[in-house]
């Protein structure tokens, strides 16, 4: 990664580099014995005092930021009631260690600056509207959407792929787990049992929440060079949506192709281990019993999920007719977080809100802070896209899609995906304002004309 402004051009955990001097000195004695590519050393060449020293604020700020990282997929790991989770305890000084990056405003930034003030005169005039959630609508949307990018703007790529993928990976192995009958559920979660089984949930709350926050994990994938350790992922993340028998898992079949058919350069060789241990998981899961009873139990399980999607269906769809009946009253200012779910269980008659999570948002914050919104959302995605940061672009675009199906959540780790894109965009465009722009040279044959010309000037 590249210099940015103020921080280190390496990651504060790794060594120095090599000085120049004995670069310098390999290559003379590479030279000298007529070897036509010399033999480098194998570290990164870095200048000699060209990063600053590495404060303590420094090491401290890499440490939040990657524990912080790694915690976010993990909700359900938290001791209170609250939405703040064990992530956002080490994400707030992660941010705020690094927030000299914030002085510089940049245009993804402005739309949701700009649809803060709405939303929190929303809550305001809520009759029904209590001082919690005006408090979460200030550390979501002004502080952490807007600004908590800053915590992440120094991380390597490959590393925040490896911890997101690590810790998506101990969810899933939590909710296969859950799904067979080995663990049990956390405190703060809340499961569906049915008949032998129950829907599981993994580290987050619900296991709908779960398919939303496995969903952009495949394009993670890309950054995995191990074979091995990529298949691995692979299977982690297709057992741990599977466990949760969401219909919202169809949402991450596009991101699972593209990976697939896109970027992963050993298809056939991912296939056949993904076969082959995907029938050694369910036999072993399953306890020992014969191939016939698995086959009966996953049938059962098929049929009570089609069984229940078309009530399922028929809710969700009623629930989105209501919201949009009442959507001519926010036009400007929306019902807040308590007011729109008083008018949903009270016109829905299911006793839910609406699973869909535009369509949420429109109704606690209304038509115009929705359109600031959903225009950051866009400018975010348009701005990897043209920065040629099309894997990243898809991750984001991958998480869009699957929260278009969720409630809208108070907890950090259904907006974490904006903040690695916003990261992403900071760190590219960084990359271009250090990268040497080439010196135009002049043409030889040009040059010789010239002083040919003059030596004939002279003469003459």
């Amino acid at each position: 990664m590249s210099d940015i402004a103020g921080l280190p051009s390496r990651h504060p955990t790794l060594g120095a580099g090599p000085f120049v001097a004995d670069m310098t000195d390999t290559m003379a004695r590479t030279t000298a014995t007529g070897s036509a590519r010399p033999s480098l050393p194998r570290v990164p060449h870095f200048i000699a005092g060209s990063a600053p020293p590495l404060t303590p604020s420094l090491q401290i700020q890499s440490f939040c930021a990657q524990a912080a990282l790694f915690l976010l997929p993990l909700p359900a790991i938290k001791y209170t009631e609250t939405s703040l989770t064990l992530a956002d305890l080490f994400l707030i000084p992660a941010v705020l260690l690094n927030f000299s990056h914030a002085l510089k405003l940049h245009a993804f930034q402005i739309p949701f600056l700009l649809a803060l003030p709405i939303n929190l005169l929303s809550h305001m005039l809520d009759p029904d509207g209590t001082l919690i959630p005006i408090l979460q609508i200030v550390y979501l949307w002004g502080f952490l959407v807007p600004f908590g990018w800053c915590a992440f703007v120094n991380l390597p790529e490959k590393r925040i792929a490896y911890l997101l993928l690590i810790a998506s990976s101990l969810s899933c192995l939590v909710a296969i787990g859950q799904f067979t009958g080995y663990l049990d559920t956390l405190p703060t979660q809340r499961m569906i049992d049915y008949k032998d089984s129950r829907r599981a949930a993994g580290l987050v709350a619900q296991c709908n929440a779960l398919t939303m926050a496995l969903t952009p994990c495949f394009l993670l994938l890309p950054q995995v060079r191990q074979a091995s350790l990529r298949i691995l992922f692979l299977f982690l993340l297709l057992g741990g949506i599977a466990s949760t028998v969401s219909k919202s898992a169809i949402m991450a079949v596009p991101g699972l192709l593209l990976y697939f058919f896109w970027r992963e350069p050993e298809k056939r060789r991912v296939l056949l281990w993904l076969t082959g241990a995907g029938i050694v998981g369910l036999l072993v899961f399953n306890r020992g019993a014969s191939v016939a009873e698995l086959v009966d139990k996953l049938n059962a399980v098929v049929e009570f999920r089609l069984s229940k999607a078309e009530t399922s269906f028929d809710d969700r769809a009623h629930l989105a007719r209501v919201a949009l009946e009442h959507s001519d009253e926010c036009k400007f200012l929306g019902y807040g977080t308590e007011g729109t779910y008083r008018m949903m269980t009270t016109a829905g008659g299911v006793g839910q809100t609406v699973h869909v999570f535009y369509l949420g948002l429109m109704l606690i914050e209304g038509w115009a802070a929705l359109g600031l919104t959903v225009l950051g959302f866009f400018v975010l995605f348009a701005s990897l896209w043209t920065l040629r940061k099309y894997n990243d672009a898809i991750f984001l675009g991958a998480h869009l899609l699957a929260i278009s199906v969720t409630t809208v959540l108070y907890l950090s780790y259904q907006y974490y995906p904006f903040l690695i894109a916003a990261a992403a965009i900071v760190r590219a465009r960084a990359e271009l304002t250090t990268m040497p722009k080439p010196v135009p040279t002049a043409n030889p044959r040009l040059r010789i004309a010239g002083i040919t010309r003059k030596v004939t000037s002279r003469a003459a």
